[in-house]
């Protein structure tokens, strides 16, 4: 005897804010990354505002595929350019794995060095 399963097709779409979490979440394992900084283009905005760390990094739907830059403080004595491949890494990876979509890039930038 045979089952068959007729299942209904739908789409999955993926909010920019979970992608963001899961950045965000990825990020701040990697060692030698001390937190989320302001993106530059946001300083302003955030003098007036209230900042999350959500609002220093940036997703961009280009076709089928996703962009994102995050904008990093990172601990005195961290290795910069091996943290930001990290960095790179960890998220192209986590985002892929948990939600399917494809990152084309992932852009790091490190805005300063944090001594607590």
């Amino acid at each position: 005897m045979m089952f068959n399963n007729n299942r209904i097709q739908g789409q999955l779409k993926v909010s920019k804010e979970v992608i963001a979490t899961i950045t965000k979440n990825a990020v701040l394992e990697i060692d030698g990354v001390c937190s989320i900084a302001n993106a530059k283009k946001k300083m302003i905005k955030n003098l007036f505002l209230s900042q999350t760390d959500l609002e220093s990094i940036d997703i961009d739907f280009v076709n089928d595929t996703v962009e994102i830059s995050v904008y990093l403080f990172v601990n005195p004595g961290a290795k910069v350019k091996s943290v930001a491949e990290q960095v790179q890494n960890k998220v192209k990876n986590e985002v892929q794995s948990m939600t399917s979509v494809t990152v084309s890039k992932v852009n790091v930038t490190i805005s300063d060095i944090k001594y607590n």
